[in-house]
């Protein structure tokens, strides 16, 4: 049994079919997608996910990946979740991260975008339909990818309340006298219910200043602890690590990212989610040298390196500051501030370095300067 919180129903609304897909795959839901364009001409299209892989996609007499892209590029629409049959085509192959982004390029390409840089802002927000089935925590991914203020009605049969969420970030939480984070884990927690989820804003009190990825993490966690969740490390090693960790759905790599061993920490620190590479670097058995390693890759996420960055223990380590500096991900203002930090010889490499910016370089450049030969 998934120990990870209640399976709710609802709906939304002015939501990208894009996000809707991300969240399904890093889930790893297995349902199919309906959707119905508003223009006629489109007509009705369908996304086949199994277990969190896109396998097929149809429109009309179109299928695969060509369906699978038209869809995408609707303006808008309505979508509901339906259960996936046992038998199924099995028309796409690729990865659902390559789906997604060749997707973005081609709707930059579509609007003649300058610099053809992929942006999720051009495609439609204009979608409402029912998800069935699903997560809150998942719920909360879907609606903080965008900057669109949301209140999420929850209703389950122990509770009832409310999430507001301004600029893609949790703001305030209400379920009964319970306020902030702590109505908000309370919800989490519930059993199965529905929701409504509602493109508008009202005016509350903001009782949570944490960001979003965190209150998922801190809730993944507190879920455990109610549940007497141990670590599954004992099991892992019964199947290849690997396969096991790719099974999981985001609430449960995020528990494995906090609790889990070297191995699964270095598995997961590789994961395209931000919110798992987030939970590694939150596991309290963490190594220094680990955090430094993390500190050097150029393939975790930029909040995690302001993670590391903003942690006066781990800075106050120079294998931390001079893999920061050096980053070409870590932000340059971070990057400026700990080159000052650094040796003379770090400083010479980081000053004719290409793969940092330009202004981390000439920094690097002017302390040299001021420093004595």
């Amino acid at each position: 049994m998934d120990k990870t919180g209640g399976r709710f129903s609802g709906t939304i609304e002015y939501v990208r079919l894009i996000d809707l897909v991300q969240v399904s795959c890093l889930a790893k839901m297995s349902h199919i997608i309906k959707v119905d364009s508003l223009n006629v001409a489109d007509g009705t299209g369908s996304f086949y996910l199994d277990s969190g892989n896109v396998v097929h996609a149809e429109l009309g007499d179109k299928i695969g990946e060509e369906a699978f892209f038209e869809i995408l590029q609707w303006e808008r629409g309505r979508f509901e979740t339906l259960p996936l049959p046992e038998n199924f085509p099995a028309t796409i192959n690729r990865n659902w991260e390559y789906l997604l982004i060749q997707a973005v390029r081609m709707q930059a390409g579509k609007d003649g975008s300058e610099d053809g840089g992929p942006t999720t802002q051009s495609l439609s927000r204009g979608f409402r339909g029912s998800i069935n089935d699903v997560g809150l925590t998942d719920i909360v991914q879907l609606i903080c990818l965008d900057s669109i203020d949301r209140i999420v009605e929850i209703r389950s049969e122990t509770l009832a309340g409310t999430i507001h969420v301004r600029g893609g970030q949790v703001c305030h939480a209400q379920t009964g006298d319970l306020a902030g984070q702590e109505a908000f884990f309370k919800m989490l927690a519930a059993a199965s219910g529905s929701f409504e989820i509602l493109s508008r804003s009202m005016k509350c009190e903001v009782t949570i200043q944490a960001a979003w990825e965190h209150l998922l993490i801190e809730g993944v966690r507190l879920l455990d602890e109610a549940s007497g969740v141990v670590e599954e490390q004992d099991k892992l090693r019964a199947e290849s690590l690997f396969q096991k960790v790719q099974k999981k759905n985001v609430a449960q790599k995020i528990r494995l990212a906090m609790t889990g061993d070297k191995e699964t920490r270095g598995l997961l620190i590789r994961d395209g989610n931000r919110i798992i590479q987030l939970a590694v670097v939150s596991n309290p058995r963490i190594s220094e040298s680990e955090v430094a390693a993390i500190a050097y890759s150029r393939q975790v996420d930029e909040e995690v390196l302001r993670r590391i960055a903003a942690d006066k223990e781990w800075v106050a380590l120079y294998p931390v500051r001079l893999a920061l500096a050096a980053n070409p991900r870590t932000p340059p203002a971070i990057s400026k501030k700990l080159a000052s930090t650094l040796n003379r010889r770090d400083l010479r490499n980081l000053s004719v370095s290409k793969a940092v910016p330009a202004l981390v370089a000439n920094e690097a450049r002017r302390l040299l300067g001021k420093q004595p030969g």
